[in-house]
């Protein structure tokens, strides 16, 4: 992202795929010889109402606030950042990434599915790049569609790289050495899931960042509950010892079979996709209630309480039981 300036749009995002596949896709590569920064900068044009799926908009609108929240954390301690928008023009190409991968059955949206939305997109910023460059658009996504769908198995899972540092998934070799005076003293003094439990918060705040929110709510710390489990599943996995049993608590209530996504999209949570999206410089804090009720899960991992047992104590409590009861509503009926 670019320092000083206002947008980040589809521009920027073309020209990151001309840096980083351009010696794959030569006629990719030819496009970056026209780099925009230099001039007069074109704005992505609105698309039509309609034509993006509310889901595949939300999705977009998480991923690139993460990014964006990354981008933020890595600049700490600096005052004068601001973050430029991301266009509406970047939020529709992702979203009809997205909508993609999901018509192929894909399960994950990749470079590929990426690019192609980028190419099929005749009204954006980053198309008018490709006809000043000169670059045959069809030879283009010819030679983008040849390219094989990503299907691997190393999906973004932060919550699996947080399991992973706190000795909960086994790592490499040097890093469980190095690791293990930090784990054995935490687990002494915090208990045998206050890993665990760091890895629910962190997820909590992930949660809030992906839906645009300045506060952590009881609602985030239940889609972390049920995220942690998602992304050992998507990383393929097994349900590692210290949260065998969570899985079954979690079905108990029905949050295994709700797709939450679609549960916040129902409820017109998103902002509207064709709107230029601004991610706050402020991380979300804990709601004061959502804070007290994690301190107390603290006191019960360093009474040595399990994390199926934590989770329990979690979902027993009544703010908690009702942001369950309003995700769960259409079950029921």
């Amino acid at each position: 992202m670019h320092e000083g300036r206002t947008s980040v749009g589809s521009v920027d995002l073309l020209l990151e795929y001309c840096r980083r596949m351009g010696s794959e896709l030569p006629l990719l590569g030819a496009v970056i010889r026209d780099d925009p920064l230099s001039g007069e900068r074109e704005v992505d044009r609105r698309s039509e109402p309609g034509n993006v799926r509310p889901l595949s908009v939300y999705a977009a609108h998480a991923i690139l606030r993460e990014v964006a929240r990354e981008v933020l954390d890595f600049r700490v301690g600096r005052s004068d950042v601001v973050m430029p928008a991301w266009t509406a023009g970047v939020v529709q190409v992702l979203a009809d990434a997205r909508s993609m991968s999901v018509d192929k059955g894909l399960p994950w949206v990749g470079d590929r599915e990426v690019l192609i939305a980028l190419l099929v997109n005749e009204g954006s910023a980053a198309s008018a790049l490709l006809v000043r460059s000169g670059t045959d658009r069809h030879q283009l996504l010819a030679e983008v569609e040849r390219l094989s769908p990503f299907r691997g198995k190393l999906p973004w899972a932060p919550a699996v790289d947080s399991l992973e540092g706190a000795g909960v998934l086994r790592i490499n070799m040097v890093s469980r050495l190095l690791m293990w005076p930090v784990r054995v003293i935490s687990n002494r003094v915090e208990g045998r899931s206050s890993g665990l439990l760091s890895t629910l918060e962190g997820e909590s705040s992930r949660q809030a960042v992906r839906r645009g929110s300045g506060d952590i709510t009881f609602d985030h710390v239940v889609f972390a509950a049920v995220s942690i489990r998602q992304q050992l599943v998507l990383s393929d996995i097994p349900e590692p010892e210290g949260l065998r049993g969570s899985g079954s608590i979690l079905e108990r209530y029905g949050l295994l079979s709700v797709d939450l996504n679609l549960r916040i999209v129902d409820r017109g949570l998103p902002p509207s996709w064709a709107e230029p999206l601004l991610v706050p410089t402020r991380p979300p804090a804990f709601m004061p209630e959502v804070a007290m009720a994690l301190e107390n899960l603290r006191r019960l991992a360093s009474l040595d309480y399990s994390y199926p047992q934590i989770l329990e104590s979690l979902f027993a409590m009544p703010q908690v039981r009702s942001s369950i009861a309003a995700l769960t509503a259409h079950r029921r009926q």
